[in-house]
């Protein structure tokens, strides 16, 4: 009957264990207090590696998914993205931001205005509206996915 009994021990602090580690797992996402500062901080962030000629840190900041979706229709995934990615001279962010995090995710909607050239084409300095969805993986945000509504010039 003892071996029975501490079979059954072994078990239940297995289980317990096991949903312990389930828990941990789960809750690795960090619970923020204030999403709008986090995205305003992150959408900056990735501004401001555009504004470098190498585009320095993109990669490693663009999730492994990304899309992008621009207003005259086109997009790009994250390896057409790092091969012709826009060249910002200067931003402002708007003052509205606005973000919300459902667990791993944080979706920002902001805008910007920007002096910018994608593809060789200038766009317009005119504030306009950005969508930014960021994921929560490895530790850090990346950028999953981001629509960008400004025109040409």
């Amino acid at each position: 009957m003892s071996y029975v009994r501490a079979v059954r021990q072994s078990l239940l602090v297995a289980s317990v264990v096991g949903c312990l580690t389930m828990f941990v797992a789960c809750s690795s996402n960090p619970n923020l207090e204030d999403p709008a500062a986090t995205g305003r901080q992150l959408v900056s962030e990735f501004l401001t590696i555009l504004g470098t000629e190498q585009a320095t840190g993109l990669d490693a900041f663009l999730a492994e998914g990304f899309q992008l979706q621009r207003s005259d229709g086109t997009g790009a995934s994250k390896a057409e993205y790092l091969k012709e990615h826009p060249l910002v001279e200067s931003f402002t962010l708007g003052d509205e931001l606005v973000a919300v995090q459902q667990g791993d995710l944080l979706t920002v909607r902001w805008s910007v205005v920007v002096d910018e050239t994608i593809e060789g084409t200038e766009f317009s300095s005119d504030e306009a509206p950005r969508l930014s969805v960021f994921v929560y993986e490895d530790d850090q945000w990346a950028l999953l996915a981001h629509a960008n509504f400004n025109r040409p010039a």
